[in-house]
């Protein structure tokens, strides 16, 4: 007990799963903790004494689905290892207690087993460091954040207008550091505008933020109350100073080829923070470091959390999943490496042309190779996620059956350089883009080690021993050999016995507490000899040792013993030099994940119609026969009706390429469609991907920005109409005249009025201050106007189709704004009332009517026409019998007043006529 108070006295604010033989026990508040989370019974140490100590276990086997529990339910877990046997306690001099220690502390963002991860998504833990004159939020003021000596300094009144503590943070700068260390991803970026740091967290995604307590209200704030868990830095025993890792942090840099750009010393804490953090999770181990890159921010699409979402990058926003977004719609990836690093790309879009053109030159010499890019991806299929096992295998905690997957993966290398090969032989040039290589360490030595050592088909643990080949090592071979041969002669003791004794049902047996033993039934038991040792009796048997089989045994545990250990050091062996290739394992890893990702958009282009769009710096956006990648999808080929496209900003506007489109036309009929495939068709286009489109000209977007959808906020107490604003307030004050802006329905939370009003002032004000790429869908048919007012407008409409009363929605954009609305002919689609529709047809023509008659004046629903008396509310139940009508005329006026004329044929109506004058004359 003194061991687990020590224990958790360092970390107090985690669960102690502390390993006593076969269970992971938990003492006093951390069991009654965890008891209800892992249902789970707390019993108690000490039942006697006066104040029992609670107490909860797990088995040690099934340990990792109760730490999966724990990690999701947000609590920081501490494991505690046995770190010798009792036997090896009792030996050493002094206490015989048996020595434990931490091994490892589990949170959110130092996960590292499969059952934990998720293979296709990073899992990253992410440091956010104020820079020299930023600081953290103390309502609603800025103080310093990081470091005691530094200056306070007061926001600044010339920031834009917005949320108090957005003119707090907006002229600091916030360095963001992330480190997966399941993968040895390591990352670097600054933000100098809170709009940069949320959309950096919502492309990163992270599972756990370390910041400064000061800074812990701003970040939820920005978060909301479902991000994820914020923690300091010096939570976990060892981090108070992440100093000691800044000349790991500098050499990092160097590698990733950046080093002639410095880190600003902001950014240096924020990668130490991670980095002494990550460390502190696993003590005594080393973390599998690749490089650390710095993401440039200027050099992306920037896609902020709202775009993220309004877009469905990444997840749907109906359910959250990932089916039905566009990341699913464009992944033909085969390994894990190669669907995180397809997040990656789609996630931060690049702005050099250069890098993108390298990316559509790999598809593109994939395209039209079919057989031969059929057998890349069948060979990638067999390759795991050799990065992540890289770092398993440097942590130590590698398993012998994973150590096979990473064998099986080196193996499938030879087969994707032969197949690259043979593409490079087809081509006029001989040369196969450099994206597609996997260059010349092909790791043949960790290969050959691993065939040579491990069997064909190791255990899930090397506890147990059978993983390493006999053949591999002599002593091992020697030790095994004994045991097999002490196993014959324990075959022959039996025989020998059985003959000596005339017991033709004796029998050699073994368990763990007594050992080989002979067992004699005990309608034998007269002829047992008198040298045979009673060791155990049964209710049928009784069990005996004799002295040649007790030193028979000790010869075969010793020789077993002395091969367990024998393997568990080589398996030792086998794993450091698998630890020590790890930055060549990560290499790899990467060259593979890009194949595996170019390969798999070649597949989807060829499968789709995907064509290579043309990247320029002008900005203009003329996209021909455009599709949506995800509609289509889900509809199925042949049945998406694709549209184009044309758009140009500035001065690059000509008379058919406007910079702003105000898209008019019913609910249903595809304006959100048309500005979402837009979208994103010019986000793959910054990919490097190809796209859904009969031709497209896309000029760099450096952010896209989304007004879409209709919903509250509750965690922040905004109504639908606030969300709807505050998101319109950042597009007015971050887009440039590079930018991407879908709009869609601005103004239509309050008043008709009000809400045209700022519709139409956003409008202007985005034409002519920012003069964008824009597309504005609306219902205010007023907006229309706006083309004669300004050059750069032009008005389109969803085409619909009218027939006797009933909408056909033709999905196909042309000029002009729409007629109309069709608001009443959507509600008959969707199922309302034909008595419903009725009064809403009346109320709109009286509303038109009025309108058409006082243009300039507001509208009055309840206004008398022509000087008569206020019509009566129209009831849409059943009609009352009329006075003075028969019982037939009423019955008749009734069904007259269910009937829908625009909703008959000509048949049904001359039929139904007939048939009321027939009833009629009766």
């Amino acid at each position: 007990m003194r061991q687990f108070l020590d224990i958790k006295g360092r970390y107090p604010d985690a669960i102690v799963m502390f390993r006593m033989g076969d269970f992971y026990e938990m003492f006093f508040e951390d069991a009654v903790t965890v008891g209800p989370v892992l249902d789970i019974t707390v019993t108690s140490r000490d039942k006697q004494a006066e104040d029992p100590v609670p107490m909860a276990g797990v088995p040690w086997h099934a340990v990792g689905g109760y730490l999966r529990t724990l990690v999701e339910r947000g609590f920081k877990v501490v494991i505690v290892e046995q770190m010798e046997s009792p036997e090896e306690a009792r030996k050493r001099k002094g206490s015989n207690i048996v020595r434990r220690e931490v091994v490892r502390v589990v949170t959110p963002g130092a996960l590292l087993d499969d059952e934990h991860l998720r293979g296709g998504e990073p899992n990253f833990l992410v440091a956010v460091v104020a820079g020299p004159d930023a600081g953290a939020m103390v309502d609603p003021a800025l103080v310093v954040a990081s470091e005691p000596s530094r200056t306070p300094r007061k926001p600044s009144k010339s920031t834009r207008p917005g949320r108090e503590s957005e003119q707090a943070l907006a002229p600091l700068a916030l360095a963001i550091a992330a480190l997966d260390i399941s993968s040895s991803e390591f990352v670097i970026a600054s933000c100098r505008r809170p709009d940069q740091v949320r959309a950096e967290l919502a492309r990163l995604a992270p599972r756990e933020i370390l910041a400064a307590p000061e800074l812990h209200a701003w970040l939820r704030e920005q978060l909301g109350p479902d991000g994820p868990a914020i923690a300091t830095r010096d939570s976990i025993d060892g981090v108070a100073n992440p100093a000691r890792v800044l000349g790991r942090i500098r050499h990092l840099h160097e590698a990733s080829g950046e080093g002639g750009s410095r880190l600003r010393e902001e950014e240096e804490e924020a990668a130490a923070s991670a980095l002494a953090y990550a460390e502190a999770t696993q003590p005594g181990q080393t973390l599998l470091l690749h490089r650390l890159r710095r993401h440039e921010v200027a050099r992306h699409l920037v896609l902020d959390e709202t775009s993220l979402r309004n877009l469905e990058i990444l997840r749907t926003m109906r359910d959250g999943q990932r089916r039905g977004s566009l990341l699913w719609a464009v992944d033909g990836t085969q390994t894990a490496m190669g669907a995180r690093l397809l997040r990656g790309w789609i996630g931060a879009p690049l702005l050099d042309i250069p890098a993108i053109r390298a990316r559509q030159a790999g598809i593109e010499a994939l395209i039209g190779e079919t057989r031969p890019r059929a057998e890349l991806q069948s060979r990638l299929k067999d390759v795991r996620d050799v990065s992540r096992l890289a770092a398993r295998a440097r942590l130590g905690t590698i398993a012998p059956r994973e150590l096979a997957a990473l064998r099986s993966s080196l193996q499938a290398l030879p087969g994707l350089v032969v197949l690259l090969a043979e593409l490079t032989a087809r081509r006029i040039d001989r040369k196969l883009p450099a994206l597609l290589a996997l260059g010349d360490d092909l790791l043949i030595d960790v290969r050959e080690r691993l065939e040579r050592m491990l069997v064909d088909d190791p255990p899930a643990h090397s506890r147990e021993g059978g993983m390493i080949r006999s053949s591999a090592d002599p002593v091992l071979a020697e030790q095994r050999e004994l045991a097999e041969g002490g196993r014959g002669q324990l075959a022959a003791i039996e025989t020998r016995e059985r003959e000596a004794t005339g017991i033709a049902s004796v029998k050699v047996r073994h368990n763990g507490v007594f050992g080989y033993f002979l067992e004699v039934p005990k309608s034998h038991l007269k002829r047992v000899p008198s040298n045979w040792v009673r060791k155990q009796t049964l209710v049928n048997a009784e069990r005996f040792v004799t002295e040649e089989l007790a030193g028979l045994e000790a010869k075969v545990l010793e020789a077993q013993s002395l091969a367990l250990e024998r393997e568990l050091a080589l398996f030792e062996e086998l794993r450091a030099l698998v630890s020590k290739a790890g930055e060549r394992l990560v290499a790899i890893g990467e060259r593979l994940a890009t194949l595996d990702v170019l390969t798999g958009f070649a597949g989807i282009a060829e499968q789709h119609g995907y064509v290579r769009p043309e990247l320029v710096e002008e900005p203009v956006l003329d996209i021909r026969e455009g599709r949506h990648p995800v509609v289509e999808r889900m509809l199925g080929a042949g049945r998406f009706v694709p549209n184009d496209s044309a758009l140009a900003a500035g001065t690059h506007g000509t008379h058919d390429m406007a910079r702003l489109w105000v898209i008019t036309g019913p609910n249903m009929g595809g304006k959100s469609t048309v500005m979402r495939q837009v979208a994103l068709i010019t986000i793959l286009a910054h990919v490097g991907c190809f796209v859904p489109a009969a031709s497209a000209r896309v000029g760099l977007v450096d952010r896209v920005f989304t007004r879409v959808g209709a919903a509250d906020d509750l965690g922040r107490g905004d109504s639908t109409f606030m969300v709807e604003m505050r998101e319109t307030a950042q597009i007015v004050a971050h887009a440039s005249p590079r930018s991407l802006v879908l709009l869609d329905e601005i103004g239509r939370g309050t008043a008709t009025y009000d809400g045209l009003a700022l519709a139409w002032a956003i409008t202007e004000f985005i034409h002519d201050q920012i003069g964008c790429r824009t597309l504005f869908a609306t219902h205010y048919h007023e907006l229309c106007g706006l083309e004669a007012r300004l050059a750069g407008v032009r008005n389109v409409h969803v085409a619909v189709h009218e027939q006797r009363g009933e909408i056909v929605f033709l999905h196909r954009v042309e000029p002009g704004p729409a007629g109309r609305s069709y608001g009443i002919q959507v509600g008959r689609l969707a199922g309302l009332p034909a008595g419903v529709l009725r009064r809403a047809q009346r109320i709109l023509d009286r509303l038109e009517a009025q309108e058409r008659a006082a243009p300039n004046t507001q509208l009055d629903l309840f206004a008398p026409r022509g000087g008569e008396a206020v019509e009566p509310a129209e009831s849409i139940e059943a009609v009352e019998p009329v006075r003075g009508l028969g019982a037939h005329e009423s019955a008749l006026l009734a069904e007259l007043h269910e009937c829908d004329p625009d909703r008959l044929s000509p048949r049904e109506a001359h039929d139904l006529l007939y048939r009321w004058v027939a009833r009629l004359r009766s």
